[in-house]
């Protein structure tokens, strides 16, 4: 399991990622694309209720970023026993995690949107999605644990046929939950809702049958009620802290990204919702590389061979690039065509495009952006990720207030706040990263 840095490993790890990434957007694609056909109003609300339901997973996020870390560090160690212990003390903290922002969001969202929300229509619309999707926390915890499992021991291919489960089955409910169709009652954004969960439910049910199937409960000794065990724990609260707290800022500053543009109308709120899903798509390569810069970056540190991340570095920067350039292009050439996937309105299409052209200059400066930050994270100088986090949220944010309420400027200009914070971040990065200030690490 000693991980190296050559371009098929590179691509046998990030590839069945990629495929994973791409079913499990499906996930939040569908929904948009099934309520732009529903209603107007369910759609500019569903995309302000999936940046409400990102930050209420910000301590699920940085605990499974802090579990993949230690998983890929002990790979390189070659400590295996130790895999199962740092798993199991990190479903306890999952669980404990979950079950706070699942009492959160029930009893107090409601209470903050109201005043947040110009619409009464779209605060409506929000709670009743986020009432019911809150229950998705708890098992997108357990398959987000699962995954940092699979990405720590460099075992990825199981992610494709989990994420195509749960793609297959949120489409189906939604098709027949959202529309009343099989026989079901219409149920607008709450069957929208009700597949979302679902699908984290049939995800997490095949995943633990994987585990079981496998021998890894046995040869992990994994999915045990182990005693709580404090040093464990601790440690992984210590190394997760800062990148739950980075993951609350990255989501946040998304929170407020929406909340400005629904400042603006329901109609400039739905197309924001659009272009986020096609944003969403274009960063799934993207993001499965940096997930592979992360782990991977670990396991070459535990194998006490540094001098290697560069060239991993540079290796996974020109497979993105391989990757996400015909997806560009082809976004380029016919953007009213992307747009056309989520709605037919002619007008909608029309005012999208301008922001669609300027997402694609950011996802040219995130791919390295990216690498470079996913790898200060593999590193686990998580207090750096966290302040780069918080200076890349304020750039980010204040770019887009003064576009949108100084300046009055147009929806596509708002959303040239993410090319500015790209721009930081890979600057952040890179600089902090030829630093060598994290080599003084040692988790």
């Amino acid at each position: 399991m000693s991980f190296q840095p050559s371009y098929k490993n590179i691509w046998g790890i990030s590839f069945p990622i990629i495929i994973a990434g791409i079913s499990e957007t499906v996930v939040d694609v569908t929904d948009t694309i099934f309520l732009a056909h529903y209603g107007i109003t369910e759609l500019a609300a569903v995309g302000l209720a999936a940046a409400i339901y990102g930050v209420a997973l910000f301590l699920t996020l940085g605990l499974v970023d802090g579990i993949q870390i230690v998983i890929a560090r002990r790979v390189g160690e070659r400590q295996f026993a130790a895999i199962g212990e740092v798993f199991n003390q990190g479903l306890y903290l999952l669980t404990l995690a979950a079950a706070a922002m699942i009492l959160l969001i029930i009893f107090a969202v409601p209470m903050i949107t109201v005043d947040l929300l110009a619409s009464e229509n779209i605060h409506k619309e929000v709670n009743a999605y986020l009432q019911i999707s809150a229950y998705a926390l708890l098992f997108q915890s357990f398959n987000l644990a699962y995954s940092a499992f699979y990405v720590g021991i460099s075992r990825t291919r199981v992610l494709i046929s989990a994420t195509a489960i749960l793609a297959a089955t949120n489409i189906v409910l939604d098709y027949a939950l959202i529309f009343g169709n099989l026989g079901f009652a219409e149920m607008g954004i709450e069957g929208a809702a009700i597949a979302s969960v679902s699908a984290e439910i049939a995800a997490f049910l095949f995943l633990t049958a994987d585990i079981i199937w496998r021998g890894y409960r046995r040869s992990y000794n994994m999915l045990r009620l182990t005693r709580w065990k404090n040093t464990i724990s601790k440690h992984l609260i210590e190394l997760s802290t800062p990148i739950s707290l980075e993951a609350l800022v990255e989501t946040l500053k998304w929170f407020l990204f929406f909340i400005i543009i629904e400042q603006l109308g329901e109609q400039e709120l739905g197309m924001a919702s659009i272009i986020f899903s096609c944003y969403a798509l274009l960063l799934i390569p993207i993001d499965s590389f940096s997930e592979t810069a992360c782990s991977m970056t670990s396991n070459l540190i535990g194998q006490q061979r540094v001098q290697n991340i560069s060239l991993l570095i540079r290796r996974i920067i020109i497979l993105s690039y391989a990757v996400v350039f015909p997806m560009l292009l082809l976004t380029l050439i016919f953007p009213e065509y992307v747009i056309a996937i989520f709605t037919t309105d002619t007008e909608m299409v029309t005012g999208s495009i301008g922001s669609l052209s300027v997402i694609t200059l950011a996802i040219l400066i995130a791919v390295p952006g990216e690498i470079y930050y996913s790898t200060i994270v593999g590193t686990g100088d998580t207090r750096a990720v966290l302040t780069m986090q918080i200076i890349i949220t304020i750039f980010t944010l204040l770019f887009a207030y003064i576009a949108a309420f100084v300046l009055a400027l147009g929806l596509e200009y708002i959303w040239l706040a993410e090319v500015l914070g790209w721009l930081v971040c890979l600057l952040l990065s890179w600089l902090w990263f030829r630093s060598g200030i994290w080599k003084r690490l040692n988790i």
